[in-house]
């Protein structure tokens, strides 16, 4: 090999090898500016999903207290308390409006 294409190899060799350098220095260059990008995008979406999740529990809490078909307060029986009920049995049966149930009539037979 002569000379002259002995030393271009040395200089390809040689830039290979200074690109090659130059290459890995920008890409630690490059990490290094993406390190705090990466790190405030994950934060981001971190704080995203625990908005939506606490938002969702939220709106789940108001749709059960606000919603017309979800009981708020125990089931109480609708009827009349027991001593009106007893005063208004006294004050119709005083009345006559309601009285003891009467025998049914008794059994005749008619002549023909």
């Amino acid at each position: 090999m002569s000379r002259s294409k002995r030393s271009a190899a040395k200089r390809r060799r040689a830039r290979a090898l200074h690109v090659e350098v130059v290459a890995a220095e920008e890409s630690a260059v490059a990490e290094q500016r993406l390190r705090p990008a990466r790190r405030r995008g994950q934060l981001a979406k971190m704080v995203l999903g625990g908005a939506a999740a606490v938002g969702f529990g939220l709106w789940m809490v108001l749709a059960r207290v606000t919603y017309a078909g979800h009981t708020k307060h125990p089931v109480r029986a609708l009827s009349i308390p027991q001593p009106l009920y007893q005063v208004v049995r006294r004050n119709l049966l005083q009345a006559g409006i309601i009285a003891p149930a009467t025998a049914p009539p008794d059994a005749t037979t008619s002549t023909s």
